[in-house]
């Protein structure tokens, strides 16, 4: 591929749908080695084929013979997005045979570019059309021949994609410090970082725990509350009168000593 067209890349198979009063119009882009190719399809009864194209005497005629890689690579980028968006339209549109029309990428904007269309001969359209279907049948033999892919090759392949595309990232020369600190940094993360088996064989002990205690809570409400130690008898007070030395035995009693006096 010339130097030139590399900066289309991004115009390489694209197709899009667009709709224009009643009609329905498939729009597919490619890049080959000699040209930028725009293909439209008709849709319904009316149906039929055209092609455009941009070859490097179009390009250097639009963009003029000293245009650089940047600018081509800019350009061909609004392009696309203006593709992918939807942002285009069939200009000079009519129904009659072998009408020249053009397609018109971002109509709105301040620069419009456009490609100009030719009807392509029945032959010529059901060839092309052929290709086509040619190229989906051979992208269906990676998803078991179906023709259009399942969410879950959609998953996969969007995630691989996810992962191919990110760079590597490279690691920082360390000096002797450096390296020193990011030893001692690991040993660090080592000894917080707790494995998954662990925390499931924490989880499973607790667990177990809560069981044998509700066990145990089961076997005490089943057999009710626990006998009491015997009960000592209580302490019998002493009889009124008795002996404070031996209780069962009555106090004696003492009866005062008169004396006579000497009056008498």
């Amino acid at each position: 591929m010339p130097d030139f067209l590399a900066n289309f890349n991004c115009l390489d198979e694209l197709t899009q749908i667009i709709y224009q009063s009643i009609y329905k119009f498939v729009i597919l882009s490619t890049v080959s080695d000699s040209a930028w190719n725009i293909y439209v399809g008709l849709s319904g009864s009316q149906g039929r084929w055209w092609h455009g194209a941009w070859t490097k005497d179009d390009i250097y005629r639009i963009f003029g013979p000293k245009v650089s890689d940047m600018l081509l690579e800019a350009a061909a980028e609004k392009m696309a997005d203006a593709f992918i968006q939807g942002e285009m339209c069939i200009s000079d549109w009519s129904t009659e045979k072998d009408r020249k029309i053009k397609l018109t990428l971002g109509p709105a904007a301040k620069r419009p570019m456009h490609v100009n269309l030719l009807e392509m001969s029945p032959e010529d359209a059901a060839a092309h059309a052929t290709s086509v279907f040619i190229d989906i049948a051979l992208q269906a033999q990676s998803r078991k021949c179906r023709l259009y892919p399942s969410s879950t090759d959609y998953s996969s392949t969007f995630q691989t994609s996810r992962v191919t595309l990110l760079p590597k990232r490279k690691e920082p020369e360390l000096g002797l410090d450096d390296a020193d600190f990011s030893k001692e940094t690991k040993a660090k993360a080592s000894v917080f970082t707790i494995p998954e088996s662990s925390i499931s064989t924490d989880v499973q002990a607790a667990r177990d725990e809560i069981n044998s205690l509700k066990s145990q809570l089961e076997n005490v409400k089943r057999k009710g509350t626990p006998a009491k130690g015997p009960v000592a008898p209580p302490i019998a007070r002493p009889h009124k009168g008795a002996s404070l030395a031996n209780p069962n035995k009555k106090a004696r009693k003492y009866q005062a000593i008169e004396f006579e006096s000497d009056d008498e």
